[in-house]
């Protein structure tokens, strides 16, 4: 996998990109992307790209217990897929259980633990806390939304594949996020991506160019 040509993928937003990723013709384009109920919840913090690592979360099941906790475990996966070459990872949790969006997934804690980690931005179908905390980390995340509060936090299992607002993620899949949304890239195109996008950016240029020329009228462009 080559790194570079994926960390340069930050160049582009995200459409761009998945246009690209849709020129090598290698994945239905009606998958590989989160919906609209996922959104940037720190739209100023920009595009980030990192490979996932998973995660699946309730804490909306009632109950008094007291359930062991996995995110050791996870942070663990999280340093450990950075490495000594401080690669960059998404932190990607599905919340499970009766009300998924209510499910808090993370705060200014577990977001400071996670980015120390090496985890350059987090998605999740449920909510976070702490906004302006972790904001401060800083930790950009997509989310359904905001919550003041989870119930028991049960971790089901880490690394497994999960659902984050109809697209499946898998740990190793790279994901770029930005104030579009959130796309799936599979890890054996994500380096092919690049050349892809300068295509489509380039393309784009062009069709904006004609149409900023004042000879380009609607007339001539519907006879084209």
């Amino acid at each position: 996998m080559n790194w570079e040509n994926i960390l340069k993928l930050a160049e582009f937003d995200t459409p761009t990109v998945a246009n690209g990723h849709e020129l090598l013709g290698t994945r239905d384009p009606s998958i590989g992307y989160c919906g609209p109920d996922v959104r940037a919840l720190m739209p100023e913090m920009g595009v980030r790209v990192g490979v996932a690592i998973t995660a699946r979360m309730d804490t909306t099941t009632a109950g008094m217990d007291n359930p062991a906790s996995l995110f050791k475990d996870w942070v663990r996966m999280i340093h450990e897929a950075a490495g000594s070459e401080r690669r960059p990872v998404f932190a990607v949790v599905e919340s499970v259980g009766p009300r998924p969006r209510y499910t808090v997934t993370i705060g200014d804690g577990m977001g400071t633990a996670m980015q120390r980690a090496g985890a350059v931005g987090f998605v999740t179908n449920g909510s976070i806390r702490d906004l302006d905390g972790v904001r401060a980390v800083p930790l950009p995340c997509w989310a359904a939304g905001l919550s003041p509060m989870h119930g028991r936090i049960r971790w089901l299992d880490v690394g497994s594949p999960v659902v984050i607002d109809g697209a499946t993620v898998r740990t190793g899949d790279i994901i770029h996020a930005d104030v579009n949304g959130v796309l799936v890239l599979p890890p054996e195109d994500a380096d092919k991506v690049y050349e892809q996008a300068v295509r489509v950016r380039d393309r784009e240029a062009a069709m904006f160019a004609r149409w900023r020329d004042p000879a380009t009228t609607i007339e001539r462009w519907l006879a084209t």
